[in-house]
């Protein structure tokens, strides 16, 4: 696809907000080849991010895509006008996902990296899997989030749903904790020292 394919993307619906958005190497005559739906949430966003940069993204080649998808929790009593409470929340929630996604865009923009930021509103399920069909996503990346067994089972995992009705490649990033990276690069330097070893 060339760079003008990309920029021309479908037009957000009313409940899509267009955070940021530059051209990368664009203008250096680079043309983008890929889309890269890239899923930010507060909990996994820095591990996400930092995987896509150091073993993922081609700046020359790649438009990033980063979407936040906000919930909008309605407390359900009888005979209150949650109205007030709505509003509140719902510009608070806003806030956090525009600032969210500018951080990472910033650091895109940085590096001269092609990037759309979208905010949007929804169940995340769904919102997330419209956006990849929508921009006609080549891969999506997303972070695993800590569940316990029971959250799991009653509202399923986000990553887990993409995974499974994505038309596209999904990449699901964890974080590692420092003994497993620790031993990761052991097992690297052993296995590059003897070029015979082919364990």
């Amino acid at each position: 696809m060339s760079t003008s394919d990309h920029a021309n993307l479908p037009p957000l619906t009313k409940k899509d907000t267009l955070v940021h958005a530059s051209e990368g190497h664009a203008k250096e005559d680079h043309h983008l080849t890929r889309v890269v739906l890239v899923c930010l949430d507060p909990e996994s966003s820095e591990t996400t991010f930092k995987w896509a940069l150091d073993n993922f993204i081609v700046p020359e080649k790649d438009l990033i895509v980063l979407v936040h998808v906000r919930q909008i929790d309605i407390p359900v009593a009888p005979y209150i006008d949650s109205t007030g409470f709505i509003d509140d929340v719902s510009q608070e929630r806003r806030e956090e996902s525009h600032h969210l996604l500018r951080l990472f865009a910033q650091e895109l923009n940085k590096r001269k990296i092609a990037c759309k930021a979208i905010s949007m509103v929804g169940d995340p399920k769904s919102e997330l899997l419209r956006k990849a069909k929508e921009i006609k996503a080549d891969v999506v990346l997303m972070g695993a989030r800590k569940m316990g067994a029971i959250k799991r089972t009653l509202l399923g995992s986000v990553s887990d749903y993409i995974v499974h009705h994505c038309p596209c490649t999904v990449i699901v990033t964890k974080q590692l904790d420092q003994n497993h990276t620790q031993e990761r690069r052991k097992s690297i330097v052993s296995l590059t020292a003897n070029e015979s070893n082919t364990k």
